[in-house]
């Protein structure tokens, strides 16, 4: 009996989820695979009984890989995730454009304008947690006052 045989029995139990005699006969090599009878049923619970810990193991993996995980939803974790959004916009930007898609440029292009949009309102709430929302009349006044100090620099 090959260790090979008892590795795919286990992995198609604990993960695939087919049943003792099923994998039993599935892990056969070569063809044509052992048909399901009394003696296969014999062979597939001394099969179970061998690979009961790998099986175990096998399943605590796939459970651990399927449970749900904890998400930072610190403001810095989201300004790193906002920022990593940016450059993937940025990159399908490019690729459309390289492709010749113009429509479909535009369309991520206007998505990314708005993605930097709220960026930008985010980064100014993480920088200044306390401070006083502006109306967009004062935005629009400090983004006119940074252009006009780089451009006397």
């Amino acid at each position: 009996m090959s260790r090979d045989r008892e590795e795919r029995f286990a992995r198609l139990v604990a993960i695939d989820g087919l049943t003792y005699l099923a994998a039993w006969c599935e892990s056969a090599e070569g063809y044509p695979k052992p048909e399901p009878t009394p003696s296969a049923r014999v062979q597939s619970s001394r099969y179970a009984k061998r690979t009961a810990d790998r099986r175990a193991w096998l399943s605590k993996r796939k459970a651990d890989a399927a449970a749900p995980r904890e998400i930072s939803t610190s403001p810095q974790s989201v300004l790193v995730l906002m920022d990593d959004v940016t450059k993937a916009l940025m990159c399908a930007a490019q690729v459309a454009t390289a492709h010749g898609a113009d429509r479909l440029a535009t369309s991520i292009k206007a998505s990314l304008t708005r993605h930097v949009g709220r960026h930008d309102r985010v980064s100014t709430r993480v920088d200044r947690p306390n401070a006083a929302p502006n109306s967009a009349n004062d935005a629009a006044y400090v983004f006119a006052r940074r252009i006009l100090e780089a451009d006397a620099k």
